[in-house]
């Protein structure tokens, strides 16, 4: 958090927004915590007095990024990461938001376990920290999750990791489930070959010796 209430003038940077389809050199103004401009010429055209210009020569300045995929220690293994220090190396890296997955201990698969991720994120990190849910009851692809209920709570997508989900009535009720709650569902495919075939049925190159690819 800035604490120097002095309006910033980040110069001469590789200038991305997104929101005006705007990518070129400029410069940012920032003041009272605020941007207020972002443009091309404002240092050339004037700033107000004291503030702090930083020569961004050979930067970018953009919006803050999202790591969609984020394996966080918490809850149980805070011992190798907490929120805290995952959202710090997040921040130095430009990436404002994560989203957690949820192949933790507990696996996050009940609305009570979501709720504890969002508090301690909120109470602990320094930068925004939303989990996704699991897609099936400790992601044993078994049976599915209460993806209402935990949407609700807070999740914001919902799958088993790099598990699949190999049972095809499951999959087909959670993304049936997914559609009716327009509730968002990331997982992946493992597929099985022969791997004296160049092509398996799903089009995948690369195989494993098993025949995975």
């Amino acid at each position: 958090m800035l604490t120097d209430r002095r309006p910033i003038l980040l110069a001469n940077a590789r200038v991305v927004d997104p929101s005006r389809d705007f990518d070129g050199p400029g410069d940012v103004l920032i003041a009272d915590g605020v941007i207020r401009d972002a443009r091309r010429g404002i240092g050339a055209a004037g700033v107000p007095e004291g503030t702090d210009i930083i020569n961004c020569a050979g930067m970018i300045v953009a919006p803050g990024l999202i790591d969609m995929r984020a394996f966080v220690g918490e809850p149980g293994a805070s011992h190798r990461e907490t929120f805290a220090s995952a959202s710090q190396a997040a921040a130095a890296g430009g990436i404002t938001t994560i989203i957690c997955q949820p192949d933790t201990s507990p696996v996050i698969d009940n609305s009570a376990t979501v709720d504890f991720v969002l508090r301690r994120a909120r109470d602990t990190a320094i930068v925004n920290i939303y989990p996704m849910a699991a897609l099936t009851k400790g992601m044993r692809g078994e049976e599915m999750t209460e993806i209402g209920l935990l949407k609700a709570a807070g999740a914001v997508a919902f799958t088993d990791g790099d598990r699949s989900v190999t049972n095809a009535q499951v999959m087909r009720r959670a993304l049936t489930y997914a559609r009716d709650l327009d509730a968002g569902e990331v997982w992946r495919w493992t597929c099985w070959t022969d791997p004296a075939s160049y092509f398996s049925t799903c089009g995948c190159e690369n195989f494993a010796d098993d025949g995975r690819c």
